[in-house]
């Protein structure tokens, strides 16, 4: 009963770590880029969002490389709460769609469909 317990225990402890992306999308295309964006607070997320839509800037530091379409398993940062999805097209250097921030439930899917990629223009009002 133990080793179960334990065997239990380490696989939950596996999980926590991780979580699966299904990225149904057509991105990374060839000429564009993909990345997770992760935040560790309220404060971060708000931050990140004005520094997207008023400098166009993102911060390096918090974001993991997307390269493939299909299921994805990410290691959770230390800390991360949220995460949302940016897609830079080809010769871009802002990003150019954005998902909404998103609360991680460890060892979760999340499935990412192109209609859940919003234009960043959109965000500061630009598009209206």
């Amino acid at each position: 009963m133990k080793k179960i317990a334990l065997l239990l225990f380490s696989t939950t402890a596996l999980f926590a770590e991780s979580i699966t992306l299904d990225n149904q999308t057509a991105y990374p295309a060839k000429q564009s880029k993909m990345a997770v964006q992760w935040a560790n607070s309220a404060r971060e997320v708000d931050e990140d969002n004005k520094a997207l839509m008023y400098e166009g800037k993102v911060n390096p530091g918090t974001l993991q490389s997307i390269s493939q379409t299909g299921k994805i398993k990410l290691t959770l940062p230390k800390k991360a709460q949220q995460f949302r999805i940016l897609v830079w097209s080809e010769g871009s250097e802002e990003p150019d769609y954005t998902t909404n921030w998103i609360d991680i439930t460890a060892g979760k899917t999340y499935t990412l469909e192109s209609d859940y990629l919003i234009p960043v223009v959109l965000m500061s009002g630009s598009g209206c």
